[in-house]
C-alpha cells in the first residue's frame, strides 16, 4: 500500500485512558471523503484522556499504530449505508473478535450513521449500543462512562440515562446540533498522498466544509430529509474562518460543500463568490435542480466541475406524490443551462414508485428521450427502484421486485440506444430488508458473513409493513408529532403538496418545533 498520511493523531498509550478505534466498513476512498468520520476523529482526539484511531475496511490493524481491533477499549462504527452491515460482521471477525455481542469479550462495540439512527434493529444482536442522532452532544458522555466503568460491557444498562443513545429493546431519543456555528469543524483534516487510485479519496484533494445538516424540502422517500430535520446553516462568517484555517492546516486550495442541500444554502452564492476570491477551487458533491444558477455553474466549473448530477426523478404526477414538484420546463431549462456551459449531465430517476402506471412510465421514457436528444452523448440517466425507508411516509410501502423487473424490462425496451444504467431489482430487495427489516434479519447477515444467502431467504424477510402495524423502530424517537408521517402517508396517496418550508413557513412536523 502506498500511502502516506498528514495531520494523524499519535498518541503515547500510556498517557491515555481509553483507546478507541474509529471503524469504517467501507473502502478508504470513501471514508477519507466522509465528513462525519473526520468529526469523530476529531472530537475525539481533542481529549487528552483518549486516543482515537482509524481502521478501514478491509485491513484489520489501525492506521495509526497498526493494533488489531481488540487491543482496543472501544470501537466506533460509522455506517453510511445498509450495505455496510456485512463488513460491520467481517470486520469483527477480522479483528478476532466474536460477531454476537452475547458471545463476544473485550471492548464495547458502538454505531451510529444515518441508517443506524433511522432502524438499528438489524444489527441489534452484534452492536452493543448505538448513537440516535448526531455524534457531537452524545460522544464525550460514551467516553466518560466508559472510563468510568470497570466493564462497560457488564454495565450496558448505565449508558441508558445518555440522551442520543439506544440500547436494544429500550426507547431512544434524537439528539441533533441546534447551533451550526457550535458544531464540530474539523479542521487539520487527514491528508492523503498516493499514487493508488484505489486510495485516492473519492472528493479528490479537497477541504470538507460542513455548510449545512437537514434539509426543509420533504421529499417524501428521502430518509436525510427526515432523520435531520430541521435543516441547520453554519454562518458566512464562520464557514470563511473555517475555509481559511483549513488550508493553513491541509495546504488544499480545493474547497468541497458538504451537506444533505448544500446548493439550497441560503447563501450560497455569496459563499462561493467568497471562496473564490480567496482563491480556493469550490465543488459540490449534491446538487438540486432548483437551486442551480448559471453564476453558481460557473464557479463550479471553475472548479473542475465536468457533470451536473442532478435527480428529477420521474414525472410531474409522479413529483408531487413525492413531494418534489419540480416543472419539467425548469429540468429541461437547468439542462439547457449546463449543456451551454460545455458541462455534461448526469441524471437519477425512480421506478417502481407508489401509484406508478404504464402509462407513467411511457411518459417518462418520452421525457428522458427529449433530455437525451439537448445534446446527444452528454445527457446519460441512471434509473434505480425506489427502496422505502423508515421513519418515511415511504414506510408502509412494500417491495416487489418481481413486478420492478418487469417495469425495467419495459423501460428498456422504451429507451434502446439511450445511455442508461439500471439498478437491479434484486439489490434493492436486500436493502430493503436491510433497511426495514428487524431483528430477525440479522441471522441472515451472520449467515452471509460466511456463505452466499439464496435470494429466496431474503425474500422471505420482506417485511410489507402497512399503516396500523407495530414497526421495529417505533422505539426509536426522531421527535415527529405522533400523526404527522401519517398526513404525509396520505398527500402521498393523493398527490397533495406540503410546502417548503424555507418558502411557506413551520408545518409542525416536530413536537417541539424546529428544535433538537
Amino acid at each position: 500500500m502506498q500511502l502516506r498520511e498528514y495531520n494523524t493523531v499519535i498518541k503515547n498509550p500510556r498517557n491515555i485512558d481509553l483507546r478507541v478505534a474509529s471503524c469504517y466498513p467501507g473502502p478508504y476512498r470513501t471514508a477519507m471523503s466522509s465528513l462525519g468520520y473526520h468529526i469523530i476523529y476529531h472530537l475525539l482526539n481533542s481529549r487528552e484522556d483518549v486516543w482515537c484511531e482509524r481502521v478501514i475496511h478491509p485491513y484489520p490493524r489501525s492506521f495509526e499504530s497498526g493494533s488489531p481491533l481488540r487491543d482496543f477499549d472501544l470501537l466506533s462504527f460509522t455506517i453510511h449505508y445498509e450495505e455496510d452491515y456485512l463488513r460491520v460482521l467481517q470486520m469483527l471477525k477480522d479483528g478476532g473478535l466474536g460477531v454476537r455481542k452475547d458471545e463476544r469479550s473485550g471492548p464495547l462495540v458502538i454505531a451510529g450513521g444515518p441508517c443506524i439512527t433511522s432502524n438499528p434493529l438489524p444489527v441489534s444482536d452484534f452492536i452493543d449500543l448505538f448513537i440516535i442522532g448526531e455524534a457531537e452532544p452524545v460522544l464525550d458522555q460514551v467516553a466518560d462512562l466508559c472510563i468510568e466503568l470497570d466493564d462497560p460491557r457488564s454495565d450496558i444498562e448505565e449508558f441508558m440515562d445518555i440522551r442520543g443513545v439506544y440500547v436494544p429493546d429500550n426507547p431512544a431519543e434524537r439528539v441533533i446540533v441546534e447551533d451550526m456555528d457550535r458544531a464540530c469543524h474539523p479542521v487539520r483534516q487527514i491528508v492523503t498522498e498516493t499514487t493508488e487510485k484505489s486510495l485516492t479519496p473519492s472528493l479528490g484533494r479537497s477541504f470538507l466544509l460542513g455548510v449545512s445538516r437537514g434539509c426543509s424540502r420533504g421529499c417524501r422517500f428521502c430518509m436525510s430529509g427526515y432523520l435531520y430535520r430541521p435543516k441547520r446553516e453554519t454562518s458566512l462568517e464562520r464557514l470563511l474562518e473555517i475555509a481559511a484555517e483549513g488550508r493553513r492546516a491541509t495546504g488544499y486550495d480545493r474547497i468541497s460543500l458538504i451537506g444533505a442541500a448544500a446548493s439550497d444554502y441560503s447563501r450560497i452564492e455569496e459563499l462561493c463568490s467568497e471562496l473564490t476570491d480567496m482563491g480556493f477551487m469550490v465543488s459540490m458533491p449534491s446538487l438540486r435542480i432548483e437551486s442551480l444558477t448559471e453564476t453558481l455553474l460557473d464557479t463550479l466549473a471553475g472548479g473542475g466541475l465536468r457533470t451536473v448530477t442532478v435527480a428529477p426523478e420521474s414525472t410531474m404526477k409522479i413529483r408531487r406524490s413525492l413531494n418534489k414538484p419540480i416543472e419539467d420546463s425548469m429540468v429541461l431549462e437547468k439542462t439547457g443551462m449546463a449543456l451551454e456551459m460545455g458541462l455534461r449531465v448526469k441524471m437519477y430517476f425512480l421506478i417502481g414508485v407508489p401509484g406508478e402506471t404504464s402509462e407513467d412510465l411511457r411518459e417518462l421514457a418520452s421525457f428522458m428521450k427529449k433530455l437525451s436528444d439537448m445534446r446527444r452523448g452528454a445527457v446519460s440517466f441512471s434509473v434505480n427502484p425506489l427502496i422505502p425507508k423508515p421513519h418515511t411516509p415511504m414506510q408502509w410501502e412494500g417491495y416487489d421486485s418481481k413486478t420492478l423487473k418487469k417495469k425495467i424490462r419495459f423501460m428498456r425496451n422504451l429507451l434502446k440506444g439511450l445511455p442508461v444504467k439500471f439498478a437491479g431489482p434484486r439489490n434493492g430487495l436486500i436493502q430493503y430488508v436491510l433497511s426495514c427489516g428487524g431483528p430477525d434479519v440479522g441471522k441472515l447477515l451472520e449467515m452471509a458473513a460466511s456463505s452466499r444467502v439464496p435470494f429466496r431467504e431474503w425474500e422471505r424477510h420482506t417485511p410489507g409493513w402497512r399503516p396500523g402495524d407495530r414497526l421495529p423502530w417505533n422505539n426509536i424517537d426522531l421527535g415527529f408529532r405522533e400523526d404527522f408521517l401519517m398526513e404525509e402517508y396520505i398527500k402521498m396517496k393523493r398527490g397533495i403538496l406540503t410546502d417548503w418550508c424555507d418558502e411557506s413557513g413551520c408545518h409542525g412536523c416536530m413536537r417541539k418545533g424546529c428544535r433538537g
